[in-house]
């Protein structure tokens, strides 16, 4: 009985694509695409693990007052049915911010709605910690082209 319920089980989530797939009507947030916010910062999904949802990309930070701009910086999360949790670490070659980001959110009518925190290395406590919102929306002309060539 539990091979059958376990078999009808996974044929259920293989048939509906499981946690990751959206409808027909709202698709789920796919590798291979960009997303800008409303302050013209872009989140590039490179790599999304159909069977894990674990997430990998990266961030070009355009928003103005802070620094770290256009810079591609790596990006590791998760995409759990239309949930989306992502995080930067600000440090490249290029430029550190010495500071980690962290977005969680969700994927609705085509837009991925989220809040973040950022913490800068050395805090001491949680009152030094900024947060905000950020709404993406799925910029069709960025996708499915050499998303690492953009500074």
């Amino acid at each position: 009985m539990k091979n059958i319920f376990y078999t009808f089980c996974t044929l259920f989530l293989f048939m509906s694509g499981g946690a990751l797939a959206g409808s027909a009507d709202q698709p789920a947030v796919q590798a291979l695409s960009a997303w800008t916010n409303q302050s013209g910062s872009t989140l590039y999904i490179d790599a999304v693990n159909p069977s894990t949802g674990q997430l990998s990309g990266h961030y070009i930070n355009r928003a103005q007052g802070y620094n770290c701009q256009n810079i591609s910086y790596p990006v590791t999360g998760w995409i759990y049915g239309t949930a989306i949790t992502f995080t930067t670490i600000w440090q490249s070659t290029t430029e550190s911010c010495n500071s980690i980001t962290a977005w969680t959110g969700f994927y609705y009518k085509g837009q991925i709605s989220t809040l973040w925190q950022l913490v800068i290395n050395g805090s001491t406590s949680t009152g030094q910690i900024m947060q905000g919102s950020d709404v993406f929306t799925r910029n069709t002309t960025s996708d499915k082209k050499s998303l690492l060539r953009e500074k």
